[in-house]
């Protein structure tokens, strides 16, 4: 038992630290106060494209 568990340490810690980070990412996200239309529409900062009003490829 203690030889099958040594080898498969790494294994176990890899899955738990993933198991943790993911609990807690999901605990994180789930406090978070966002808007409730955050997803609906584009940022207000600017675009993200400028195109040329004078581009001959349009």
């Amino acid at each position: 038992m203690r030889e099958s568990l040594s080898r498969h340490f790494d294994v176990v810690v890899v899955v738990w630290v993933l198991t943790l980070a993911l609990g807690w990412s999901l605990v994180t996200l789930s406090r978070a106060q966002l808007p409730g239309d955050q997803w609906s529409g584009a940022q207000q900062n600017g675009p993200a494209w400028v195109i040329p009003s004078g581009d001959p490829a349009q």
